[in-house]
């Protein structure tokens, strides 16, 4: 049995939340917070789970219909074990000092011209790990859903990454990924690696991947026959 709560701002270092059944936005202000058993479907704020500051580690968790915004953002988060599904907006944002790992980004509930994906970089980051996650870019709605991954740092600045993406399962989505240049040219990531993926085929609009900046690539495959997806 989970026990309600209705979310806040964590401002003492090393909290841990276990077992909560939580209904609004809990806002980390501190380092070393865990999240973990629990299930977050907020009806109030933007993000399940923000870090304004500090750090936070949620696991073996379910975050879901958020009816405006994201499940986690932005930077020094870990998520493990995550069941992300029926979000608007992008499943996660993935900034700087963020490890996703072993978790199930699916169901996307977004509108009709909505342009979501299961995960969003958007600023120049260091230290980003995607790895052994299930990102399934489809809609509950039937639109929408624009990608598994979006690695583009529009907002910047340029840095030296690194940015890993290894060993996950990815489908759908207009590209299922995109990595590209920010703004149009103007800030790059550096060291970005593409790794021992498996993608499914035709699962996706127009191709597996959009990439227009140096990206090491290898082991990607298709997920139905082991062959090279790329």
């Amino acid at each position: 049995m989970l026990t309600a709560w209705g979310g806040g701002t964590i401002t003492t270092a090393n909290t841990v939340i276990s077992g909560r059944d939580i209904t609004g936005q809990v806002t980390i202000a501190a380092p070393g917070v865990v999240i973990k058993n629990s299930k977050i479907h907020i009806t109030n704020g933007y993000y399940d789970v923000y870090v304004q500051s500090g750090s936070v580690t949620i696991q073996d968790s379910e975050l879901y219909g958020n009816p405006t915004g994201s499940t986690i953002g932005f930077d020094n988060w870990t998520g493990l074990r995550l069941n992300i599904h029926n979000f608007p907006d992008d499943g996660v944002k993935l900034g700087s000092n963020v490890l996703l790992q072993d978790s199930y980004i699916h169901d996307f509930a977004t509108a009709a011209g909505a342009h979501a994906d299961g995960g969003q970089m958007q600023s120049g980051v260091t230290n980003l790990v995607v790895r052994h996650n299930t990102i399934l870019a489809k809609t509950i709605t039937g639109t929408g859903a624009n990608a598994a991954l979006f690695i583009a740092p529009d907002l910047g600045p340029s840095t030296n990454g690194p940015v890993t993406i290894t060993g996950n399962l990815l489908s759908g989505g207009n590209y299922t990924v995109y990595i590209v240049d920010g703004n149009n040219g103007q800030y790059f990531v550096q060291n970005i690696s593409l790794t021992n993926n498996r993608w499914v085929r035709n699962s996706y609009q127009y191709g597996v991947v959009d990439i227009n900046v140096p990206v090491t690539k290898s082991g990607n495959v298709w997920d139905d026959n082991n062959a090279p997806a790329f």
